[in-house]
């Protein structure tokens, strides 16, 4: 009841909800911008869940800062730009999962192409080493079981 009430807690930012996993979106014109929003909203989602008897997980909480693509590769760094709830800095990462998918911070496909290749060649090892233990009707089902599962 609670933790679906989230979404409506702020129009600042966009709120994806999955499960016991929580998403939002926020944009700015500028990194200044969209960082001073992102804090704001955050005091308000802290404010929130201690009202509410509702628990932050601060280990599994992260943050992507996804930018312009722009020709200079010598850009500045944004420094001194962090998110925080309850004095607590949430660490920024380049790549995480988002509704099964890995994203980047450069929204290409390589992370999630380097996850589904690592986890198909082990379910390719595995039903190498045992194909000849089984019976053969139920290859297919450990096809789809082991491949199509990942697609």
């Amino acid at each position: 009841f609670y933790i679906n009430d989230i979404s409506r807690l702020s129009n600042m930012g966009i709120f994806v909800l999955f499960a016991d996993d929580t998403n939002i979106f926020i944009e700015g014109a500028c990194a200044e911008e969209a960082y001073k929003k992102g804090n704001l909203l955050l005091r308000c989602l802290y404010r929130y869940m201690v009202l509410n008897k509702l628990h932050i997980n601060m280990s599994k909480c992260c943050y992507i800062h996804f930018k312009p693509h722009t020709r200079s590769e010598n850009q500045e760094p944004d420094v001194n730009l962090e998110l925080e709830i309850d004095g607590f800095k949430i660490k920024q990462c380049t790549e995480t999962r988002f509704l099964g998918v890995i994203i980047d911070d450069k929204l290409n496909w390589d992370a999630h192409i380097r996850y589904l290749n690592r986890k198909l060649n082990y379910a390719a090892a595995t039903l190498n080493r045992i194909r000849d233990s089984i019976p053969i009707h139920m290859h297919r089902d450990l096809y789809y079981t082991l491949f199509e599962s990942h697609m």
